[in-house]
């Protein structure tokens, strides 16, 4: 009776098989039927690039099934592999197709990875650009302790204003610089703070109480010095900034660097330098007012631009567009 059923199962199988390859299906022929604990489990060797899920949908089971039959077994079969299939009836078209998208979500949720090329860095040839006198547009302001700063090894005065959000000529002041060069290990003061330190009188100490004992008395006098009166400093009033009124209309653009800013800075032609310009965007009239410190480049590309901004002013007044027609006014 049992030869009798496994005969009949095999030829089932074999019919799906020849329908199956009749439809253009690549089948590999299962190798046997095996009987273990009242249960018929169809030995099947796995096709290439065939995996568990194909399995699971050729014979109709589910993953599950497939995983409680062959214990140990990866997800990742191999081709070649034999495995065991449970034979079980045929599912409806309604339940195969529930068991299909439980299956592929499962499927979907597996992390799917990635070939990695690694990426050849192509050299870039740069083209020097013309060094302005007073920083463009500056890295995040760093605070110098003490006011002071010691010079790196190749480090410029540009660089030094840029990293502490000043400008040329006042490191130039401050440290009482002929020319732009520094030499390595040189120390400059880089702020107000470093100014006044290096400025600032010496208190002198307290005057001492002097105590004198005289002849047939009782108690000691004690002599207490005069107080010092320091003179008062007189406060100069602010200056009242006056001049004519300048105006000047062409085209804006951004200052072209590595380096990034929080400020309103702006590079003019004969605004005075540390000078407030105010910009006008002729498009969208949004106005904003900058800071000047340092000049145009005096070259042919830059015939038709009246200012340059800082990135961060730039994207204020004219966040869409990389020029713009500007008005620039400011006091001579």
């Amino acid at each position: 009776m049992k030869y009798i059923f496994c005969l009949t199962l095999l030829a089932g199988l074999l019919t799906g098989m020849v329908s199956a390859r009749a439809k253009g299906m690549n089948v590999i022929d299962s190798v046997g039927v095996e009987k273990v604990g009242g249960k018929i489990f169809v030995l099947h060797r796995v096709n290439q690039g065939q995996t568990m899920f194909a399995v699971v949908r050729q014979y109709g089971t589910t993953i599950q099934s497939l995983r409680d039959a062959n214990p140990g077994m990866s997800d990742q079969i191999q081709s070649g592999q034999t495995i065991r299939v449970p034979y079980t009836p045929k599912l409806s078209k309604k339940e195969a197709r529930k068991e299909e998208k439980k299956e592929e979500r499962k499927e979907a949720q597996k992390p799917e990875v990635k070939d990695v090329k690694p990426v050849v860095d192509t050299p870039v040839t740069q083209i020097p650009t013309p060094v302005t006198t007073s920083p463009t547009a500056g890295a995040a302001v760093s605070v110098a302790p003490n006011g002071l700063h010691k010079v790196e090894p190749g480090q410029t005065l540009y660089r030094v204003a840029v990293k502490y959000g000043v400008l040329m000529a006042d490191l130039r002041k401050w440290n009482n610089l002929a020319d732009d060069n520094l030499k390595d290990g040189q120390e400059l003061i880089v702020s107000e703070k470093g100014v006044e330190k290096a400025t600032a009188v010496v208190t002198p100490p307290a005057p001492k109480v002097i105590t004198t004992v005289v002849k047939d008395s009782v108690k000691a006098k004690t002599v207490v010095p005069e107080k010092v009166v320091k003179p008062v400093e007189e406060v100069a009033p602010p200056k009242v900034v006056k001049g004519k009124k300048k105006s000047e209309s062409g085209l804006a653009e951004v200052i072209e660097t590595d380096e990034s800013t929080s400020k309103f800075l702006g590079l003019h032609r004969t605004a005075p330098i540390g000078a407030l310009v105010e910009v006008l965007n002729e498009y969208n009239q949004e106005k904003i007012i900058v800071r000047i410190i340092g000049r145009i480049p005096d070259t042919s590309i830059n015939d038709d631009i009246v200012i340059k901004l800082s990135s961060r002013a730039f994207e204020k007044v004219s966040p869409n567009s990389k020029r713009f027609r500007a008005v620039v006014s400011y006091l001579e």
